[in-house]
């Protein structure tokens, strides 16, 4: 495939709860799952592009998704058949890595961008777009 494709998908993140959202590549005419086999990622979210602080960091995670496990980037293929690939990635940030995040208590209008990489650790595929923090006046002690 040349170059990166990019795929605009706007997200909203409550602050304090869990962020869990599942997505899939298809390519091609008819479209097909693209298979991620030995592919990577990492997604950050910011309140601006040019922002330099990074106000939630989602790294590529290596072990399987767990409900209440860690903040990740989990790519996985739930198919019944390994032979037809049905390959995916979870964006996976938990309640402790939400909190917090509107510290001044209002909604934050950010950016981020995913960025998925092949096994050779090139960049095939960019995911953006707006990230809306919401704020949340439920708080722990």
């Amino acid at each position: 495939m040349p170059g990166c494709i990019r795929v605009e998908a706007p997200i909203t993140i409550v602050e304090g709860g869990t962020f869990d959202q599942i997505f899939q590549w298809k390519s091609g005419s008819p479209a097909e799952v693209v298979d991620l086999t030995g592919y990577s990622a990492k997604m950050q979210v910011r309140s601006a592009v040019k922002n330099a602080i990074v106000l939630i960091d989602v790294p590529n995670a290596t072990a399987s998704w767990e409900a209440d496990g860690d903040t990740g980037v989990y790519i996985f293929d739930d198919s019944e058949s390994p032979a037809t690939g049905n390959w995916k990635w979870r964006v996976y940030v938990n309640e402790t890595d939400t909190k917090g995040i509107c510290a001044s208590h209002a909604d934050i209008s950010g950016v981020y961008d995913l960025f998925l990489y092949n096994a050779d650790g090139e960049a095939v595929l960019q995911q953006y777009g707006a990230a809306y923090l919401m704020a949340a006046c439920t708080r722990s002690a």
